[in-house]
């Protein structure tokens, strides 16, 4: 009977073959890893822009509803205004609250739950609007007496 083990030593044929796939399936594995983890980053960006453009929308929309409010509220001569702010309750999947007013400087903030977008948007009223923080969707900005007040709908 012959000795298989020995006879094997120091043959080298059809090494270079096997050794050559296993490299190739590493650099494979390798670069799918890569590609896998670049298209995760891409996607997580593509997001944050498209939460950062809706925001920015809303946040122009109220602004501006504000300034109407603030409009009515001026020519109702000591009447009381209820003015509602139609909000999407969601931007790109994610929720969001509006800030009105919170540091008293004229500002609207609107920022997204789970991701770190913010936008700020100056709003302009002659009227004083107290600050107040509710959540994305309907609102409605309430006059009565000398001040606007923002309200959950």
């Amino acid at each position: 009977m012959a000795d298989v083990s020995r006879s094997w030593r120091g043959d080298d044929r059809g090494v270079s073959t096997a050794l050559g796939y296993v490299l190739n399936v590493g650099v494979a594995a390798i670069l799918v890893t890569m590609l896998l983890f670049s298209a995760g980053s891409l996607v997580e960006t593509q997001r944050d822009r498209a939460v950062e453009t809706e925001l920015r929308v809303v946040g122009d929309r109220v602004a501006a509803d504000l300034a109407a409010a603030d409009t009515l509220a001026r020519a109702s001569d000591g009447g009381s205004v209820r003015y509602t702010v139609e909000a999407p309750s969601n931007v790109a999947g994610f929720s969001y609250d509006v800030h009105v007013n919170e540091s008293g400087n004229g500002n609207v903030v609107l920022d997204a739950d789970r991701s770190a977008v913010t936008i700020t948007v100056e709003f302009q009223t002659e009227i004083p609007v107290e600050n107040a923080t509710v959540s994305g969707g309907d609102f409605v900005v309430v006059y009565e007496g000398n001040r606007l007040e923002v309200e959950d709908a």
